[in-house]
């Protein structure tokens, strides 16, 4: 049985500097479907700089068992979806568009996770300035810590039928030089891509002091047990892979 929750109308949030996030959604067996559309205002926070503090649009914690599908969420201040903690939860049928701020808005992501288990994000449509349309493509991480944990550590995740339109990157996976983590049984199945740079990103060279990439791949955060299956689309590169080969198998 699913606790059944709908977004139903137009939804339009106020305009605040904070943290956020706008909706905070925990708990078990939870269904929350559209058709309705979610408004975050990102035009009023946009022109404000990387040095206010803008919200979260939708945080989910120790959320098991659920779905959510069918619903827009557009201008988001900041990142869309940030999601912890959770297991079993499946993103399929949204649309994300912050198209209004291209050329202004910045880390508009769309989906962030930590420390999550069993993760599907299934045919949906994201335009942002970070990791979809116009960004980063759909990326893991950077991740890497002092020790394997729960927090850099992505496992059991599956990305499918997802559309990734004018952004540097597909499908990426990134790692900090001189850290270790785990990046374990991803599968990215029927996606496409439309005019991108690089299709396929694998670096182990990510220097966080900098923010860039350092062209040494010393990471040893572990990336094994990778299937891409199904790509299709256009990019003018198929592969950006700068690697480290004692940390990444399969």
């Amino acid at each position: 049985m699913f606790d059944e929750y709908s977004v139903d109308k137009i939804i339009t949030f106020g305009q605040k500097l904070w943290d956020g996030p706008f909706l905070k959604l925990r708990g078990n067996n939870l269904s929350l479907t559209g058709p309705g559309t979610l408004d975050g205002q990102g035009a009023w926070y946009w022109p404000q700089g990387q040095a206010v503090t803008k919200p979260v649009f939708f945080k989910l914690n120790r959320v098991n068992n659920s779905t959510l599908s069918g619903f827009t969420l557009k201008n988001s201040p900041f990142r869309t979806f940030s999601v912890g903690n959770s297991n079993y939860t499946t993103f399929t049928r949204l649309t994300l568009n912050s198209t209004a701020g291209n050329s202004v808005a910045k880390n508009t992501d769309g989906f962030d996770l930590s420390r999550n288990d069993h993760i599907t994000i299934k045919g949906n449509h994201i335009y942002n300035q970070d990791d979809l349309g116009g960004g980063h493509g759909i990326s893991i991480g950077s991740l890497g810590g002092e020790k394997i944990d729960d927090s850099d550590t992505v496992t059991g995740l599956l990305v499918k039928d997802n559309v990734i339109i004018n952004s540097d990157n597909g499908i990426r996976i990134k790692t900090i030089t001189g850290l270790t983590g785990l990046v374990n049984d991803i599968a990215y199945i029927d996606n496409k891509v439309v005019n991108v740079k690089n299709a396929i990103v694998m670096h182990s060279d990510y220097n966080r002091t900098k923010g860039g990439y350092s062209g040494i791949p010393d990471s040893m955060a572990k990336i094994t047990n990778i299937k891409i299956h199904g790509l299709s689309g256009s990019a003018k590169n198929l592969y950006d892979i700068v690697a480290n080969p004692d940390a990444v198998a399969d």
